[in-house]
């Protein structure tokens, strides 16, 4: 009888135990046995982030603006532009025979501004020119091929424009300022002008006395158009304009007829 009674308290105890294991074990739980410890609980062990290169937001590459390139027939066209003025007919070019188509500049009253300007003009031209070269040893004395001058404002009146020889001469005139009174083989500047006047007067009239005596209507970047301007730069347009007005096919004293006949200009 009591080993009965101790088989179904047994039971029992076993009984619950397995319900008590059903509840807890439903949630998570261990189930503790009467005089255990709590099993000890399994820390969560934390998976540090790997600290990488991050990907950039990825970005919409620009496409940048397309350079329309002039055609030949415009660069042809440009160059009969500024090759002939109004009052000229005939190309006024270098000759490139003469002193074996060597050209020197000498400039008086100018700064180091002035011949640093003049100097890298001088080694730009040389670059699209065949037939010539300037001389970059610009001399700082009054007697060379091109003589430039730098004179008093007051003192730009008293320069006389007229040559018995036939050939172009020029006033530029800035805000109704002379700025540069031009002659065969001779420059006279205005010496109070500053900044980019001044440096675009100087070059513009350096390309002048090389035969560069018209302008340009439609290209205003370019150092020869005809409105307001203070470029100082020669354009694509410009550059390959000259290469034609000092390449071999063209010779000084041509009528435009004739340049447009030998460049096939319509």
């Amino acid at each position: 009888m009591k080993s009965g009674s101790a088989f179904l308290l047994s039971g029992i105890i076993i009984l619950a135990i397995g319900i008590a294991w059903l509840i807890l074990g439903s949630t998570g739980g261990a189930p503790v046995l009467p005089g255990l410890d709590p099993a000890p609980s399994t820390p969560e062990t934390t998976i540090p982030m790997t600290t990488g290169p991050v990907s950039a937001t990825p970005t919409l590459t620009q496409t940048p603006e397309l350079t329309l390139v002039p055609s030949q027939d415009a660069i042809r066209l440009h160059l009969v532009d500024i090759a002939f003025g109004e009052d000229n007919t005939l190309l006024q070019r270098w000759n490139p025979t003469t002193n074996n188509g060597r050209i020197i500049i000498a400039v008086s009253g100018g700064n180091s501004g002035d011949i640093r300007n003049l100097e890298a003009a001088a080694r730009q031209f040389n670059g699209l020119s065949a037939t010539n070269q300037v001389s970059t040893m610009i001399k700082d004395t009054s007697r060379g091929d091109i003589s430039v001058r730098f004179i008093p404002e007051s003192g730009m009146n008293g320069i006389a424009l007229n040559v018995s020889d036939g050939h172009t001469i020029k006033e530029v005139i800035i805000d109704g300022i002379t700025a540069a009174r031009i002659v065969p083989g001779s420059i006279y500047l205005n010496a109070n002008l500053k900044g980019n006047v001044r440096n675009h007067t100087l070059i513009r009239s350096l390309y002048y006395t090389l035969g560069v005596v018209g302008d340009s209507d439609s290209y205003q970047d370019s150092l020869f158009y005809s409105g307001d301007n203070t470029n100082t730069n020669l354009t694509y347009i410009d550059q390959k304009a000259l290469e034609l007005l000092y390449g071999k096919r063209l010779q000084p004293g041509m009528s435009a007829s004739e340049v447009k006949e030998i460049l096939y200009v319509k």
